[in-house]
């Protein structure tokens, strides 16, 4: 049997390389970056805004109530549930910026990123660089790896919020804030047996009383803010940073290629390879002068 010559092979190798180029860029890079294909994640991000908005509100209407309490009892406490506002508006702006991923990650593999590659390992079926072909699998996995970090993310996030239940969380913590609102620490209280002293002595007990009930409930709510915050914090910041690390690890344990973490790097190996190639050249022409 005839074999195919290699030339003709590169050349049919070349032709598919450009057919896969061309539609990564023009036909998958517009529909896999649609908005309308990402719906379902899209969806699940924008109920999370929404469960951050009502704890946020929550958060500013226990500050105010906690801190309109007699006294400076609740003061400390009204301070900390202040606090959890700037937590929750990092949270809002994970949410933002995996919104923002969602659409642009695909974008970026399939427009530019993948015919990148097929261009590198066309230049290399002629040149036989090995750095070449390196580099357009180390381009072509790392697009991979981010297309896939936000959606595995959200459905993990999505995951451990149903087991910790979140929105319960929120509802415990509004209900906490209509509690401390509705209570009236200076309500009188009469005595008809008494004296003005028995009736001064009551209503400072009544006092005295309301301000520990409410210190009680406001330290409740305080730890119900910190629970709700710490899922949040957990499901749409630390979880997309683990699931990169673990596609990071996997790719490295199945194909063997270890992405560069910085440019510093890239451009280190790359200077790295010229220098030596340099030494190569000038070893060279310092023998074919000694002959």
């Amino acid at each position: 049997m005839k074999t195919m010559n290699p030339n003709v092979r590169r050349w049919i190798a070349v032709v598919a390389l450009v057919v896969i180029a061309l539609l990564s860029a023009f036909v998958l890079a517009g529909r896999l970056s649609d908005p309308a294909f990402h719906a379902a994640s899209i969806a699940v991000l924008d109920e999370k805004k929404v469960t951050v908005t009502e704890l946020t509100a929550a958060v500013a209407a226990g500050s105010v109530i906690i801190s309109a309490v007699p006294g400076d009892a609740t003061t400390p406490i009204a301070n900390q549930v202040a606090e959890m506002a700037t937590y929750l508006l990092i949270v809002v702006g994970a949410i933002m910026l995996e919104k923002f991923l969602l659409t642009m990650t695909f974008l970026v593999t399939f427009q530019y990123l993948i015919p990148i590659a097929c261009v590198l390992t066309g230049i290399w079926l002629f040149t036989n660089r090995t750095v070449l072909v390196q580099l357009a699998v180390r381009l072509a996995v790392f697009g991979v790896i981010i297309c896939l970090i936000v959606p595995a993310s959200v459905q993990m996030s999505t995951l451990v919020e149903e087991t910790f239940d979140i929105q319960q969380t929120v509802d415990a913590v509004q209900q906490s804030v209509d509690e401390i609102g509705q209570t009236d620490v200076g309500e009188e209280t009469e005595n008809e047996n008494g004296g003005l002293f028995d009736w001064v002595s009551g209503i400072g007990a009544s006092i005295t009383s309301g301000v520990t009930d409410l210190k009680q409930k406001a330290e409740q709510m305080l730890n119900q803010f910190i629970d709700a915050v710490a899922v949040l914090i957990i499901t749409n910041c630390v979880l997309p940073i683990a699931v990169l690390l673990f596609f990071l690890w996997v790719t490295k344990m199945i194909f063997g290629v270890q992405l560069p973490v910085s440019a510093r790097d890239t451009v280190g190996m790359i200077h790295g390879r010229f220098r030596r190639k340099r030494a190569a050249l000038h070893a060279s022409a310092v023998q074919v002068k000694k002959d």
